[in-house]
């Protein structure tokens, strides 16, 4: 009985809040070891992110804690690195980002799930927003390995959630890290209270929480990179109608169920590739495989009238090289992807750059055209 009422308990939190809020993230190591991560941000308002740079020994003043709280309150930190991450409305936090010891960190979406933790009077002055969490991450750690000890300390800050409603919506995040040795690891924080799995399978998108998606994988066994046997019933047999047999059944919608187990399906299938550069490229084929176009992932209609423009669409894509220390991106209206090397910026203040600037979004390659006299004949073959 329990089982059923779970089941369908997340049945209607699915036709509620998964139609949106659908960003996927994964990870991909090549044969020299190189760790990149892909991931993908879609959202249904313009976030306007920028790529910020920002050197160790940066300042950073937590927002104002919660009510309850003295305004004096709240955490400062200095960055114990130099980072880089993408930024949303132009406030200082960190949808996804690097720093220089090779830690990725990115903050996904978690609706209907996220419950961040209540805060005592005498924690004001170390508590942190959940949409600032990513950020001090950032700042403060090299390895999975130092956050997860730092997790089993009870001086680790209280993580609380605005109740801004446009914050709010932003700030219901569940938290992916990763480094440069491949070791991964998700933050949630729910009505259970906080949990922490080791990201073993390297893959994670949106609500349900983390177990969920690992458990649903069950239903996808039979799936294999590898065409399938012909079927025989009785004294028939039935091949498979061209390659790609073995993907029957992998989801092809937008729920972060099917993302997740498509995403994990394209990751662990590709064949493994031989460089941190060729992990790159593999990373932006996979990220192909969960991109959203304007309007296909819309709510229902009823709401679609009285919130025009309010489908998701995949504003951004990252793919960062852990190793390398390098982020490339491409956005909606571009395809063209840049890069920015981490270690190449020498600046000693905090610089940023805005994802749409302006930038060559066809390359005409009218000129290149050569003679084809010498093309071989049918005969010839």
């Amino acid at each position: 009985m329990k089982t059923s009422m779970f089941i369908v308990a997340v049945q209607v939190v699915l036709r509620q809040f998964l139609v949106t809020n659908a960003c996927t993230e994964f990870r991909v190591t090549s044969k020299d070891n190189s760790v990149i991560i892909g991931r993908s941000q879609e959202f249904k308002l313009d976030l306007k992110s920028d790529l910020v740079v920002e050197p160790a020994g940066f300042i950073h003043q937590a927002f104002p804690p919660k009510p309850g709280c003295p305004v004096s309150s709240g955490m400062t930190w200095n960055n114990s690195y130099r980072i880089a991450y993408l930024n949303a409305l132009n406030l200082t936090v960190a949808s996804d980002g690097l720093n220089e010891a090779g830690l990725s960190v990115g903050s996904l979406l978690f609706p209907g799930f996220a419950k961040f933790q209540d805060i005592p009077i005498d924690r004001c002055d170390n508590t942190i927003s959940s949409l600032q969490f990513p950020l001090w991450i950032l700042g403060k750690f090299g390895t999975v390995r130092e956050l997860r000890e730092a997790l089993k300390e009870d001086s680790f800050p209280l993580v609380w959630g605005p109740e801004v409603p446009v914050l709010k919506e932003i700030s219901e995040q569940h938290f992916s890290i990763y480094d440069a040795t491949g070791d991964g690891i998700v933050i949630e924080y729910t009505e259970q209270g906080r949990k922490v799995y080791n990201n073993t399978l390297g893959v994670v998108t949106n609500s349900p929480p983390y177990d969920f998606h690992l458990t649903n994988m069950r239903n996808y066994i039979e799936l294999s990179k590898f065409a399938h046997d012909p079927l025989k019933l009785g004294k028939m047999e039935f091949s498979p109608i061209g390659q790609g047999s073995g993907l029957l059944g992998v989801p092809g919608d937008f729920t972060p169920p099917s993302r997740f187990v498509r995403t994990a399906a394209m990751v662990h299938f590709a064949d493994e590739v031989e460089t941190g550069e060729d992990a790159v490229m593999l990373g932006f084929h996979v990220l192909n495989t969960v991109d959203i176009p304007r309007g296909v992932c819309a709510p229902n209609p009823t709401v679609w009238k009285k919130e025009k423009g309010s489908a998701d669409y995949s504003q951004w894509v990252v793919v960062k090289d852990l190793t390398t220390k390098s982020i490339y991106f491409r956005v909606y209206d571009n395809l063209a992807i840049r890069v920015v090397h981490l270690s190449n910026v020498k600046s000693a203040e905090k610089v940023k750059m805005s994802l749409s600037m302006p930038v060559v979004r066809f390359v005409d390659v009218t000129d290149k055209l050569s003679s084809a006299t010498n093309t071989k004949t049918h005969d010839e073959f």
